[in-house]
């Protein structure tokens, strides 16, 4: 068993040095509570006298929990998921201010009780001391960023596109924003904006494979497919296998005119799924039966654009296709 040191010095009234093999720390109060800073950080300790009971609870820390799986894979996303209303760890707080800065607002709550004018000047300066920094720049990114979190929420997209760049403009170093004012044009329906704000963010956090998704996708819808093949052709291994980014690659080779490439790709897709087709199943078949059609294989196509009329007969031009190539359906 190694041995341990502990030893507590009252250096005033109420007010011990509390000395330790992790580190020196000071703590305030009486019998049955007392707040203090240690090797640990910022705490309060609440005891029954006499009975060497006691509990200790650090400021910020919080029991280990099981982290919960992926709800949802980038095949299942829509433009409407996938916004982070976390604050951008540019503008979160220093963990050990805002430990200091709880531990002296307790301690002048404590010596308000002890000897008032010293509580009252602690309370002010604490006072001062949030106005300043809620007046600096990063108080000011913080505010902007809430009202346009809460106009993400409200599907105020417009009014949240506006505040996230005005955190851009007072604290122009918050990067991971970037990737949320992306997503904004684009659902604003200005994918040239939106191209030009994701290579900003990826610029800063080229790993992010789901970005890269979003960028390729909306380099589709501006014509620029051989730079988007470029993107999905370099994401990691196991993303390429969800159905998302094949119809991406597939979409983007018959927008080059190149359906034998296109072919190629869906034919690593679920062909034989013969469950209810959800959105990313039905482009699936669409592009499937586009293909063939390109390719001349008339019957093929016919059947993936009957699996998906029996499914949606308002989907896209299937009930125009399925016209073209069967003169004798009636639909």
């Amino acid at each position: 068993m190694g041995w341990r040191f502990r030893k507590s010095v009252r250096i005033a009234k109420g007010v011990r040095l509390n000395l330790s093999k992790r580190g020196v720390g000071v703590s305030v109060g009486g019998k049955g509570f007392r707040v203090g800073i240690g090797p640990r950080g910022a705490y309060t300790s609440t005891s029954i006298p006499g009975t060497g009971l006691y509990a200790i609870n650090y400021f910020g820390k919080q029991k280990n929990r099981e982290l919960p799986k992926v709800m949802q894979k980038a095949s299942d996303q829509s433009e409407s998921e996938g916004f982070n209303f976390e604050i951008p760890p540019e503008l979160a707080s220093n963990s050990t201010s805002s430990a200091l800065g709880c531990l002296w607002f307790l301690i002048s709550v404590i010596f308000f009780f002890i000897w008032w004018p010293l509580g009252v000047v602690g309370i002010i300066s604490q006072i001062v001391w949030a106005a300043k920094s809620l007046n600096s720049p990063t108080g000011k990114a913080k505010n902007y960023f809430q009202q346009g979190k809460i106009a993400l929420q409200k599907g105020e997209w417009q009014q949240a596109l506006d505040a996230f760049l005005k955190v851009l403009e007072v604290k122009p170093e918050v990067n991971s924003l970037y990737r949320e004012i992306a997503l904004l044009y684009r659902r604003l329906d200005n994918p040239e904006e939106a191209i030009k704000y994701f290579e900003k963010y990826l610029a800063h956090y080229p790993d992010d494979a789901v970005t890269k998704l979003n960028y390729a996708v909306t380099l589709g819808t501006v014509g620029q497919y051989q730079k988007a093949i470029e993107v999905l052709q370099g994401l990691p291994t196991e993303m390429k296998q969800e159905l998302v980014v094949i119809n991406a690659l597939a979409s983007a080779f018959l927008g080059l005119n190149k359906p034998e490439l296109a072919l190629e790709i869906l034919e690593k897709g679920p062909i034989r799924s013969r469950k209810t087709m959800n959105e990313q199943m039905k482009l699936f078949r669409y592009l499937l039966g586009l293909t063939y059609k390109q390719l001349g294989e008339t019957e093929k196509a016919l059947k993936q654009f009957y699996k998906i009329y029996a499914e949606d007969t308002d989907y896209e031009d299937v009930r125009d296709l399925l016209k073209e190539l069967s003169p004798s359906f009636e639909g």
